[in-house]
C-alpha cells in the first residue's frame, strides 16, 4: 500500500514533464479530426459488420433471415451496451487520473474493469444459453421465424464476453493515444466478417449459423489485439496504460457505471425501442417490415458513425483537460466541436438523401417485380425507401443531442449524461413510436426518432447552458 502512494507522488511530480503528448497538443480543428480520425474510421468499420451479415443473407438467403438477423441485433445491442458503459465511463475516469498524474491507479482501475465486465457479461451469455425461449420471446420473435432467429442467436452468445471487451480496449486505446491500433483491428475484424460470410454462408451453405459465427469472430479480433497491447504495453517505454493486478475499489466501479450511464442507456433504449419498434411493424405489416426496418437502421448506422466516431474520439481530450483544469482548452474544444458535428450531420442528410436507392439495391438486387404488365415495387423496398429519408431529417439535431451527452460523460458527470441519454433515446422515442403508428402507420414509425431527437434537444440546449460556469467550457 505504501510502496503504491509512494508511486502515485513520484508520478504526480514527474507529470508536468511525462503528459502525453497525443492529449497535449494546442486545440484546433485539425488537430481533433487528426486524433479522432481512427476512431470514426473503426466506428465506421463496426457499423458494417451486422451490414454484411444482412447483405449476405438477403442475397443468398431470403428476406426472412434478414428479418431474423433485425430481431437479434437489439439483443447485441443491449448487452454491447454494458461494453460502452465501463468502456466510455471508465475511460473518462481514468483518462482525468492520468491528467492528474495519478498512473498506478489509473493502471488498477483499468484492470478491475475489463475483469468485472469479462464476468458481468459471461453471466448473461450463460443465462441466454441456457434460457433461449425467454430472450426469444422479449425480443417479440412469431412462431414462423422462431427457429432461424434461434439458429443466429446462439453463435452470438458463445462470443459475447470476448465482443464486450473488445469495445472496452477499443475505447482504452483512444486514452493510450494508439487509437490507429483500434482502427487496424477493426479493419481486420471487418474484412475476416465478410471473408468468413462468403466461406460459411455462400460456400459452406451454414446459413444464419454461419452469419453469425462470422459477426462474432469479426468483432472478437479488436479483444484479441487489445488483450496483446495491454500486456505487451508493460514491457514498453512510456507506456501509460497496461495490466496490473487489478484493486477492487467498488466505488470507482460505481462511478465508472454512473459515468458511463449514459452509453449504457443509450445502447439499452435502442434495444428495448428496437425490440418494441420491431413488434409494431411486427403488427403492421409483418416480417417484411422489420426487414425494411433492419436496412433502415444499417444506413443509420453508417451516417451517424461519423459524428459518433468524432465525439468519442475527442472524449478522452475534453476528459485529460478536465482533470488538468484548463477552461482555456475546454471551450476551445466546446466551440470547434458544436461547429464541426453539425457540418457532419448536413453532409449526412444530404449523403443520405443522393444515396438512398443505391444503398438499398445492396440488398435488393430486384427492387421490382413484373405484375400484370406494369412494373411493381416491392413493398419492402418502398418501405426502406421511406425510412431512410425519414429518420435522415434528425441527424442534426441527433449530432447536437449526441455531443451533449458525451460532454457530460467526459466531464465525469454521469447522472446528467445518463439523464440526456435516457430522454432522447428511451422517453421521447417511446412516446413517439406509442402516438405516431396511430396516425401515420409504417410512417409513424420511422418519423418516431426525428421527432424524439427535436423534443430532446430543448433538454440538451437547457442542460449545456445551465453547466457552462460550473465546468467552464462555454
Amino acid at each position: 500500500m505504501k510502496n503504491n502512494e509512494n508511486n502515485e507522488k513520484i508520478e504526480t511530480l514527474q507529470a508536468s514533464t511525462t503528459e502525453d503528448a497525443s492529449l497535449n497538443k494546442p486545440i484546433n480543428l485539425g488537430f481533433l479530426l487528426k486524433f479522432s480520425l481512427p476512431t470514426i474510421v473503426s466506428t465506421l468499420l463496426q457499423s458494417t459488420f451486422g451490414i454484411v451479415d444482412g447483405v449476405f443473407v438477403s442475397r443468398i438467403i431470403d428476406e426472412y433471415a434478414l428479418s431474423a438477423t433485425s430481431l437479434v441485433w437489439p439483443f447485441l445491442i443491449f448487452v454491447l451496451s454494458l461494453g460502452f458503459m465501463f468502456g466510455v465511463g471508465g475511460n473518462a475516469l481514468v483518462a482525468k487520473e492520468l491528467g492528474e498524474g495519478k498512473n498506478v491507479r489509473a493502471r488498477q482501475n483499468f484492470s478491475m474493469i475489463v475483469v468485472v465486465s469479462f464476468a458481468a457479461t459471461a453471466v448473461l451469455s450463460l443465462f441466454g444459453l441456457i434460457f433461449p425461449s425467454v430472450v426469444l420471446n422479449i425480443l417479440g420473435v412469431s412462431p414462423e421465424i422462431y427457429d432461424i432467429v434461434l439458429e443466429y442467436l446462439v453463435p452470438l452468445l458463445w462470443f459475447l464476453p470476448a465482443i464486450t471487451i473488445g469495445v472496452i480496449f477499443q475505447q482504452f486505446l483512444i486514452t493510450e493515444g494508439k487509437a490507429h491500433l483500434g482502427m487496424i483491428a477493426t479493419i481486420i475484424g471487418g474484412s475476416l466478417n465478410m471473408f468468413l460470410n462468403w466461406l460459411l454462408i455462400y460456400y459452406l451453405q451454414w446459413g444464419l449459423h454461419g452469419a453469425a459465427l462470422a459477426t462474432s469472430i469479426g468483432y472478437t479480433v479488436s479483444a484479441v489485439f487489445g488483450f496483446a497491447y495491454f500486456t505487451y504495453n508493460r514491457t514498453r517505454a512510456g507506456g501509460l496504460l497496461y495490466f496490473v493486478m487489478p484493486k477492487f475499489r467498488i466505488m470507482v466501479l460505481a462511478h465508472s457505471a454512473v459515468n458511463g450511464l449514459s452509453e449504457m442507456i443509450t445502447g439499452m433504449a435502442t434495444s428495448i425501442t428496437g425490440i418494441f419498434m420491431n413488434n409494431i411493424l411486427m403488427q403492421l405489416e409483418g416480417p417484411m417490415a422489420v426487414a425494411a426496418g433492419g436496412i433502415m437502421f444499417a444506413g443509420m448506422g453508417i451516417i451517424t458513425s461519423i459524428f459518433l466516431g468524432y465525439i468519442w474520439g475527442i472524449s478522452p481530450i475534453i476528459s485529460y483537460n478536465h482533470g488538468k483544469g484548463d477552461s482555456g482548452r475546454l471551450q476551445k474544444i466546446f466551440k470547434i466541436s458544436i461547429a464541426a458535428v453539425s457540418a457532419m450531420a448536413v453532409v449526412a442528410i444530404a449523403g443520405s438523401f443522393a444515396f438512398t436507392d443505391l444503398f438499398i439495391s445492396i440488398y435488393i438486387t430486384e427492387p421490382q417485380v413484373y405484375f400484370d404488365g406494369i412494373w411493381v415495387t416491392l413493398p419492402i423496398v418502398e418501405m426502406a425507401h421511406s425510412g431512410l429519408r425519414a429518420i435522415s431529417l434528425g441527424y442534426i439535431f441527433m449530432a447536437i443531442n449526441a455531443f451533449g451527452s458525451a460532454l457530460f460523460t467526459a466531464l465525469n458527470n454521469g447522472k446528467i449524461s445518463g439523464l440526456l441519454s435516457a430522454m432522447r433515446t428511451l422517453v421521447f422515442v417511446m412516446l413517439s413510436l406509442a402516438v405516431l403508428p396511430l396516425i401515420f402507420g409504417v410512417d409513424g414509425v420511422w418519423f418516431a426518432m426525428p421527432v424524439a431527437e427535436v423534443l430532446a434537444l430543448f433538454v440538451t440546449a437547457f442542460f449545456v447552458w445551465r453547466y457552462r460556469k460550473v465546468y467552464k467550457y462555454a
